[in-house]
């Protein structure tokens, strides 16, 4: 478990459906690049990828009921903690090109959890840089 994970407290259902989000959103972030680089069939090659993400995501933070011989969907997600969520969230999606450009590192409230995730994405960097010099 990374230090980031171990932060954010390990494997937790709040850190399950933002691992689900950020998938979400390397998903965007491919089919973007795929247009960027005129590569439709990439492009189109994603998307059952999106339209699986966006399924688990859905799943995470829904349940099925059945009401008079109806079957729906319903919201399950009311004792998740949000703020929790939208921490794990960004420091998750951060990791895909298309969560770097939609969420600041400054959204993190929680300055342990926005420091390493700052010093990773540094530590990355750094690693990059030796490899192209």
């Amino acid at each position: 478990m990374t230090d980031l994970h171990t932060l954010l407290g390990g494997s937790t259902p709040e850190n399950n459906l933002a691992e689900e989000y950020a998938r979400v959103i390397d998903h965007f972030g491919r089919i973007a690049g795929a247009i960027e680089d005129g590569n439709l069939y990439y492009a189109w090659d994603k998307v059952s990828g999106l339209r699986s993400a966006l399924n688990d995501f859905e799943a995470r933070l829904g349940k099925e009921v059945t009401e008079g011989g109806e079957t729906f969907q319903r919201f399950a997600g009311q004792d998740l903690d949000g703020a929790a969520v939208a921490t794990a969230a960004v420091a998750f999606a951060r990791s895909h090109r298309a969560g770097r450009l939609l969420h600041p590192a400054e959204q993190i409230k929680d300055e342990a959890v926005r420091q390493a995730l700052l010093d990773g994405e540094e530590r990355n960097r750094r690693f990059r840089a030796d490899l192209d010099g």
